[in-house]
């Protein structure tokens, strides 16, 4: 049996680090959902934010799905990261869950945030955009994103873990959120 522990909140908020700074405490794998937009680019090219193109959401959500099932059917425990956009993304949020759950395994989701200043700062990082990762490196893009879509909502499932990103550096929330994993 596999567990999955799902990273999301708005660009920024630190998924991508913190998701391989824990994978390295944990010996988890680390799929982070960036992984599979050139796939779905090469369809849709022109699909854009804030407001996709359906037909390239549903095929990110294919993508990382089959992904996960392969993971959860060869036992390995994985983190995933996503940028939840409130109630349209439940219905993905709750397949997500039970790729995993469904096969005896426990699923984790943490919710990462900062303040709306410190995100659009650090979106402009040029590390991140050096990383080629189809992120979001622009402020006035970020900000386009981040009025158009529910990007600091909670996930409708039990027992999230929280933090605050620019509480502590990414490596600190990795050992948070591996604790957390431990103490289960």
């Amino acid at each position: 049996m596999a567990n999955l522990v799902i990273l999301y909140g708005p660009p920024a908020a630190g998924k991508t680090t913190i998701g391989r700074d824990l994978a390295a405490l944990t010996g988890y794998r680390f799929f982070f959902n960036h992984l599979t937009v050139p796939a779905a680019k090469a369809i849709f090219p022109d699909a854009h934010q804030p407001h996709p193109d359906e037909r390239y959401t549903q095929l990110l959500h294919k993508l990382r799905l089959d992904c996960l099932n392969v993971a959860a059917e060869a036992g390995f425990d994985t983190i995933f990261t996503i940028a939840y956009s409130g109630a349209r993304d439940d219905v993905f949020m709750q397949e997500l869950a039970d790729t995993f759950l469904s096969r005896g395994g426990q699923v984790q989701f943490v919710e990462l945030h900062a303040p709306r200043e410190v995100l659009l700062d650090r979106v402009s990082n040029k590390d991140r955009a050096e990383l080629k990762l189809h992120k979001v490196t622009n402020p006035a893009h970020l900000q386009e994103i981040l009025d158009g879509r529910d990007m600091f909502e909670s996930v409708k499932f039990d027992n999230i873990l929280r933090l605050d990103t620019s509480a502590q550096s990414a490596a600190e929330s990795a050992h948070i959120i591996a604790a957390r994993l431990h103490g289960r």
